[in-house]
């Protein structure tokens, strides 16, 4: 199965740039609705993702005035999120989405293309089991 059936491109993602300000970053994650967002560099290649707990972290650790000079990528990670080859094998994506609620898909170059959903491959899997009874 190609993954790019289940791709949700950059154009339809909320996601970050590691320059944006901390201030800027925290706003956009809380209209954006989401607890974790992949975070791009300024060519677009993917670098990781930020999650709230990320941001309270920080929060707890730094002075408010630190803040206003910190960007996206400055942050500390706790987690590493992993991301996949759009050319990645579908168990490669289910071993993923098992531990994270969306999987960053990359080209060969290492440029954000977009995001799996952790609720679009339990659809596909659930279809799948339907189908095969």
């Amino acid at each position: 199965m190609n993954i790019s059936f289940f791709l949700k491109p950059k154009a339809e993602v909320s996601y970050l740039t590691e320059d944006c300000l901390v201030r800027q970053a925290l706003y956009d994650m809380m209209q954006s609705g989401f607890t974790a967002v992949p975070v791009i560099d300024p060519k677009g290649r993917y670098i990781g993702t930020i999650t709230e707990g990320d941001f309270l972290r920080l929060l707890l650790r730094c002075a408010p005035d630190q803040l206003d000079q910190m960007t996206a990528g400055q942050v500390p990670r706790r987690v590493r999120h992993r991301s996949v080859g759009i050319d990645a094998r579908m168990e490669d994506l289910i071993e993923l989405v098992t531990a994270q609620n969306f999987v960053p898909v990359t080209d060969g170059r290492g440029m954000f293309c977009g995001i799996v959903t952790r609720r679009d491959v339990i659809q596909w899997l659930r279809d799948s089991c339907k189908n095969s009874k």
